[in-house]
């Protein structure tokens, strides 16, 4: 019984959630907290939308390293640690290829990709600093990352998924790999989920909706609820001996 008390156990853990300001960030935010964690969000889209004490919003741009920088050894000075990494924040492109930009390019992999190696690069060094015994890491992916999209879902007006993003997400899947390889001689354990379509109704048509649960065993869009037990697992103590793997929640979309 205390094994099941203590699974998820976050009480006055340190977690970093870049991207906090977006669908996902927002709601694992809420949800660290709920555990009794300390949260730090970072975003550079928007302001702070959640008041909590236990919540510290800080502007950061992800795409500049010596932000990133900065914005960790700040945290690192006040908590002496952070327990937990997730690199939430990510862009999309939703334009068609032809029209694809050097510009739009560089942007996606700043975002997606880029800002996840200098934080990882950067947590490292600090992990070293402060003697630190063990970390999490935990990147959002998405079915993109290694799926190309059923192209007949989207109509005119939809948020059309473009190569650049899928692009990304395939190098957050490796990078995942390749770091959890390179720090498990330093206790820090990387891991990836990637999650199938998310509802948003306040951006998805009811049509593209009805097109896509028709490919999903599960017949529904997940939710943002949907990646809490995963997420909680893959940040937990209870997660040791999982390191470099990327789960999918999807509904079932990936395997049909």
């Amino acid at each position: 019984m205390n094994i099941l008390n203590n699974l998820f156990n976050f009480r006055n853990k340190i977690i970093l959630i870049t991207g906090c300001n977006g669908q996902v960030g927002t709601s694992l935010v809420n949800l660290y907290i709920s555990l009794g964690s300390k949260v730090y969000g970072l975003d550079f889209i928007g302001k702070k939308k959640i008041n909590d004490k236990n919540f510290h919003y800080i502007y950061c741009d992800i795409r500049k390293e010596k932000n990133l920088k900065r914005t960790l050894q700040k945290i690192f000075k006040i908590e002496k640690k952070i327990d937990v990494i997730i690199n939430s924040a990510a862009t999309a492109i939703f334009n068609n290829y032809v029209k694809r930009t050097e510009k739009e390019i560089e942007n996606v992999f700043k975002t997606n990709v880029s800002s996840i190696i200098c934080i990882i690069k950067n947590y490292s060094i600090l992990f070293k600093k402060f003697k630190m015994k063990k970390g999490n890491i935990l990147n959002i992916g998405s079915i993109y990352g290694f799926l190309s999209p059923d192209f007949n879902i989207y109509s005119k007006g939809d948020r059309f998924s473009s190569e650049i993003y899928g692009a990304s997400k395939g190098s957050v899947i490796q990078l995942t790999k390749y770091f959890a390889v390179l720090l498990a001689k330093n206790k820090i354990n990387v891991n990836c989920i990637s999650p199938g379509g998310i509802i948003n109704k306040k951006v998805q048509t009811k049509k593209f909706i009805s097109k896509y649960k028709k490919r999903v065993p599960k017949f529904r869009m997940a939710n943002t609820t949907d990646l809490f037990t995963a997420t909680l697992y893959l940040t937990s103590n209870k997660s040791d001996y999982t390191t470099g793997q990327n789960i999918v929640i999807d509904g079932g979309l990936s395997i049909k």
